[in-house]
């Protein structure tokens, strides 16, 4: 018993000894976030009964509030450590499942040699692209919330999006224009440090499955995580990321970007995870300029099926001046029906074979009427063209709301 008494003091001891010298710190905790309200006005074809929809009102409210979490500390040895806790502070779940509790819930370690991030976050393709929309103003033009208003009756590639960042689409998703099941799946980022303007980064996630404690499996192991390997329309091994150029030359700025998603698909009757975006933007005085391609490819889709062709491409521009700023972006993406990318199985992801083609236009402007108070207006137009004549849709979604960031 002295013996280990002794032993336990002696390790008790250096633990404090080492706490004193590498944690000379407490880690700081800084509290932020956004309360978002949005008044909308929809207007398309499926807005009455006799256009193939339901009969309903045009206008509805909307509300979207986040609290941050942000936990930053460095030792004596300079390592940086930390970690960020988004909190969903709605008065109802979020439509688009981005989680249950939190949107993101994620640890760091940084210093010369880069940066890792672990945990449900979203991956370096996502914080790496470059696109029209990275320059949108307002609530983010074409990959902003008209989606939340608009009337959609069949499956679209509604945003510039590669697979993940896009979410669960096909038999059994939530929504028709993706959702953000998919965006925080738990995983492992690494980027280097930025060099004359280059940036690697790279994600590794076991499958497209679990994100935080991981979905409950079936027995012998039922609280997950979940490590099944057979689910049909799903890769696993999966690895995203990409690499960066980000510049200024005298008042003229230049960024490029090419992204993409590898993985291995779960069923030998589905292809593997293959997509990637390929972006530019240039800046001068106030001024924007962006745009993007992107190739889905055959990703997670029957081999039997040939024909899988799904690509977007986007363009933008944007100017700022002072307070106030102003954009205009384009979305034109073709969605391949097929017969796979369909996250509940082999069937089809829209109302027949084929493609569904989808144009929309956004106009936004907002203004930074005091600090973190920031009110804005959008409006976006939509064409659906579907296989299936009856889900056509073409409309448009006006937005003015107000935007708190604390």
């Amino acid at each position: 018993m002295k013996k280990i008494l002794l032993g336990t003091t002696t390790l008790i001891g250096a633990a404090t000894l080492f706490a004193g010298a590498a944690f000379a710190e407490t880690p700081k905790v800084t509290v932020g976030g956004y309360a978002n309200f949005e008044a909308g006005y929809i207007n398309d074809d499926l807005d009455t009964a006799t256009g193939g929809g339901v009969s309903q009102r045009p206008q509805a409210f909307r509300s979207d509030t986040q609290v941050d979490f942000r936990i930053d500390g460095k030792n004596d040895s300079g390592l940086g450590y930390g970690g960020e806790i988004d909190i969903l502070a709605d008065t109802s779940g979020d439509v688009r499942n981005r989680g249950v509790n939190a949107s993101k819930t994620f640890v760091y370690l940084e210093g010369g040699w880069g940066r890792f991030e672990m945990g449900s976050n979203v991956g370096a393709e996502s914080t790496m692209k470059v696109d029209a929309g990275s320059i949108a103003r307002a609530t983010g033009g074409i990959n902003g919330d008209w989606v939340y208003f608009a009337n959609v009756d069949d499956q679209f590639l509604a945003s510039s999006n590669l697979l993940l960042p896009y979410g669960a689409i096909g038999a059994g998703a939530l929504n028709y224009t993706g959702d953000h099941s998919e965006e925080n799946i738990s995983k492992v980022t690494y980027y280097t440090p930025r060099f004359s303007g280059f940036q690697v980064g790279l994600s590794y996630l076991p499958d497209q499955i679990n994100r935080g404690q991981g979905i409950a499996a079936a027995a012998p192991n039922p609280v997950g995580p979940n490590r099944t390997d057979t689910n049909v329309g799903l890769s696993d091994n999966i690895f995203t990321g990409g690499i960066s150029y980000d510049n200024k030359f005298g008042d003229i700025g230049f960024a490029a970007a090419v992204t993409g998603e590898w993985g291995n698909a779960q069923s030998t009757a589905y292809e593997d995870l293959k997509a990637w975006n390929a972006g530019l933007k240039f800046t001068y005085m106030g001024f924007s300029l962006a745009g993007s391609y992107g190739d889905w490819g055959d990703s997670n889709t029957l081999t039997t099926d040939n024909s899988d062709d799904s690509t977007y491409w986007n363009v933008g521009g944007a100017y700022e001046y002072g307070p106030f700023g102003t954009s205009i972006t384009y979305l034109n993406s073709t969605l391949d029906c097929g017969l796979g990318l369909a996250a509940a199985g082999p069937t089809s992801d829209c109302g027949a074979a084929g493609k569904n083609k989808l144009d929309t236009i956004s106009l936004g402007a907002d203004y930074k009427l005091a600090p973190g108070l920031t009110p804005y207006a959008e409006v976006t137009w939509y064409d659906q063209n579907a296989v299936t004549a009856a889900s056509d849709n073409k409309g448009y979604v006006i937005i003015v709301g107000t935007q708190l960031n604390f």
